[in-house]
C-alpha cells in the first residue's frame, strides 16, 4: 500500500526552495533594493582655472540610478554643489557659488553611472567633493579630490639702476595657482639669487608674483625670469637685455675732470690735473 503524505508534510525539494527564499529575503532590504557601494576615481582630478571638469561617480552594482537621489557636495550635504532628485535638478538646495556653473550628465544613468560638470573652474574649487547616491533607505557615498592649476599671465620685467650700484630688475605676473616657482638666470644660463613675494587675491585665490634681483656683474648682458606651474609642468618666460652703462676715457677727458676708477663717475676740479703724455695739446678738450 502506497504511503500517503499528510497536509503539513513538504517534499525535500520544497524545503530547499523555502530555505533559499528565506535567505534571499534576508539579503534584500525592506524596500526591495539590494545594497550597493559608490565609487569614484582614486586619483586626484586635475582642472585648469577657467576651464571645465567632470566629477564622475558610479555604483558597484550594474543597477539603474535613474530613480535615485544623487548629491554632490563639499563640506556639508546641504546646500549641495549639485542635487538631482526625482529625475530633475534641484536648484533650491544648491550652493550660491555653483549656481549656473554645473551640468548634470546622465547619459549612462541606467548603468549606475553619473557625473557633474563644473564650468569656469576657479581656484576656490580646489579640494574634496563628496558624491552620495540614495535609494529609499539605502545610501552610499564616496570622495573625490580635485586639484586646480592656474597658468598666470606672461611675466613682465622692469629694469632700473640699483640703490648703490649695479642694476635692479623686477619680474611681475598674476593669475597663478597654486604657488608657482620663480627662476632668474642670465643669458649664460647661470642661476641668479632673487627675492620673491607671492600674494593671493582673497576673492579669487589666485597668486600674484613680484620677484626682484640685483645684478652687480657688468659682464651680464641680459637676464630671464621664468615662472613655473609644477602641476601643469609648464612655464612662462620673459627676457630682457640690461642697459649698457656709458664710461668715460680718462685719457681723453678734460684736465679739470677727475674720473672714478670704473669710469662711471666724474668730479669737477678747480685746478687742471696732469694728463697722460700720449695726448697732444690739440687732442685735449678745452675747458672754459
Amino acid at each position: 500500500m502506497a504511503n500517503k503524505r499528510g497536509p503539513g508534510i513538504c517534499p525535500p525539494s520544497c524545503s530547499i526552495l523555502f530555505v533559499f527564499l528565506q535567505l534571499l529575503s534576508c539579503s534584500i532590504p525592506g524596500n526591495g533594493k539590494a545594497d550597493f557601494s559608490v565609487f569614484a576615481p582614486d586619483k586626484p582630478l586635475l582642472a585648469v582655472v577657467g576651464k571645465e571638469v567632470d566629477l564622475p561617480c558610479h555604483l558597484s552594482l550594474n543597477i539603474s540610478a535613474e530613480d535615485m537621489e544623487l548629491r554632490w557636495y563639499r563640506d556639508q550635504p546641504s546646500p549641495a554643489v549639485h542635487l538631482h532628485k526625482n529625475g530633475i535638478n534641484v536648484q533650491d538646495e544648491q550652493m550660491a557659488e555653483y549656481q549656473g556653473r554645473t551640468t548634470f550628465l546622465s547619459t549612462r544613468l541606467a548603468q549606475g553611472q553619473a557625473a557633474v560638470r563644473i564650468h569656469n573652474v576657479t581656484a576656490l574649487d580646489n579640494g574634496t567633493f563628496h558624491c552620495n547616491f540614495t535609494d529609499g533607505n539605502v545610501s552610499a557615498e564616496t570622495t573625490l579630490w580635485l586639484r586646480v592649476a592656474g597658468l598666470g599671465s606672461e611675466p613682465r620685467i622692469q629694469v632700473g639702476p640699483g640703490q648703490s650700484e649695479g642694476v635692479w630688475a623686477q619680474c611681475t605676473s598674476e593669475g597663478w595657482y597654486p604657488e608657482p616657482q620663480v627662476e632668474w638666470r642670465d643669458f649664460g644660463g647661470q642661476s641668479l639669487p632673487s627675492l620673491t613675494n607671492l600674494s593671493a587675491y582673497p576673492t579669487t585665490g589666485l597668486f600674484r608674483v613680484v620677484s626682484n634681483v640685483t645684478i652687480l656683474d657688468r659682464d651680464v648682458e641680459g637676464l630671464s625670469c621664468s615662472i613655473i606651474s609644477s602641476l601643469l609642468q609648464r612655464r612662462k618666460v620673459a627676457k630682457s637685455y640690461l642697459p649698457v652703462s656709458p664710461s668715460l676715457d680718462p685719457d681723453t677727458a678734460s684736465s679739470k675732470l677727475a674720473l672714478s676708477e670704473d669710469g662711471k663717475n666724474v668730479k669737477w676740479l678747480f685746478f687742471d690735473q696732469e694728463l697722460p703724455d700720449i695726448l697732444s695739446d690739440s687732442t685735449r678738450t678745452p675747458c672754459p
